[in-house]
This record gives structure tokens, sequence and C-alpha cells, in this order.
């Protein structure tokens, strides 16, 4: 498992890799006081690329933050395109909170092959959000993708989020129009081949979930 912090990460492992880099924090069987120390000095301390957590549950770790669901899509069109948005410099696929009106059942509409034939908050949100970003109307779940972990601070608290993606369908005639409001201003379909010029200048979490299923475009 890994979780990101900007384009550094925390990495769990089960044990003791066979090479480790002058930049890897390494802490081995740690006690829920120790994990605390030693993340405080790996995020405080940039000259540290990775902290490996070995043989150690996420528990401890996760209760040094304040953890927010997300989750969104990456949109196919029928000529095998992918849909991403533009947002603070950066490239990224749209997403978005999970909030309470996700709760309630709602119908979504599943691919005829999709194991996933039921709502539930992370499906509604994740619909909800591409549409509200994106302007399309009509989006279709096609299955489950990797979640993305990251952290980062706001309000003087840091803040774990764990994003679940799904992969989705849409039909390119559909109209785009980015959500202004949020610092969208350019969304694009994007051909297969152009995908690692997106990857170069997209968020770090991102670029490892699309990289895990890139052989699978």
């Amino acid at each position: 498992m890994k979780v990101f912090l900007n384009d550094r990460m925390v990495e769990f492992v089960g044990t003791m890799p066979d090479t480790i880099s002058p930049r890897d924090l390494v802490v081995q069987n740690p006690t829920a006081d120790s994990i605390k120390i030693v993340y405080e000095e790996f995020e405080r301390n940039e000259k540290w690329g990775r902290m490996l957590i070995i043989n150690s549950p996420s528990d401890s770790f996760f209760r040094l933050f304040k953890r927010i669901d997300a989750a969104g899509g990456l949109v196919k069109n029928e000529k095998g395109e992918f849909l991403f948005i533009h947002r603070f410099g950066l490239w990224d696929l749209p997403k978005g909170k999970i909030d309470k009106k996700d709760q309630h059942p709602g119908s979504i509409v599943c691919h005829l092959s999709s194991a996933i034939c039921h709502p539930s908050s992370a499906y509604n949100a994740a619909v909800r959000e591409v549409k509200e970003e994106t302007g399309l109307q009509s989006v279709i779940i096609t299955k489950e993708l990797p979640s993305t972990w990251h952290i980062y601070s706001q309000k003087g608290k840091k803040i774990l989020k764990q994003t679940f993606w799904f992969e989705m369908e849409a039909d390119s005639a559909q109209p785009l129009k980015p959500q202004t409001n949020e610092g969208i201003f350019l969304v694009k379909w994007t051909p297969v081949d152009a995908i690692n010029s997106i990857l170069d200048h997209t968020y770090a979490s991102l670029r490892e979930m699309i990289l895990s299923i890139q052989s699978e475009f």
C-alpha cells in the first residue's frame, strides 16, 4: 500500500526490501508512538523520498490524520480516448468528496458486463462528480479501479484522503463544460498515445494508479 505526500510516499511492506535507498526512512515493527515520531521527521525533512513501514498494519498510521473519502472516474469514449481535466496547473481526473447526499440509494446505469450493478455512496459520488466537473450528462460505470491515498494539510489539520476510482464510458458527442467555480478551465478528450505526456504533469498518486492499469488501455 502506498500513501502519497505530494511526490513523496509512505509505503507499507511486509518484509525488509533487498535494496534500501539513502532517501528511504525505515521504521520496522513500529509502535503507535514511534510511527508518529518517524512520520513527523519524514514530513518535515524533504531529504526523505520514501518512508518504509515494515511489518505493521496501517491503523496506527491512519490515526494520525483526519480521514476524508472521495470518488472519481476515468472516462473513456467510443474512440478509445480518455477524459482529463486541467486544474491548479496540473492534469487531473474528475473527482470529489463523498457527501451525505451520496449516501442514499440512487439509480446508476451499469454496463451489462459489469459486476457493479448496485448503488453505493462511492459509485453515486463518482458519477455525480464526473458530471458536475465535466458537463457530461450520461456516464456508465464499467468497473472499479485501484484506490489512491494522499496526505495534505487544510486549516492546520492533517488530512488523509482515499479516492475510489471507477472506469466509465461516455459518448464523445456530449458537450463538455468545465466547472470553473472549482478551478477547472479545460476538459479534454485525450488519445492513448498522448497519456504519457499527461502523466508528466499530474499528481504522483494519480500517475501511479494510471500506470498500474495502462496495459489494459
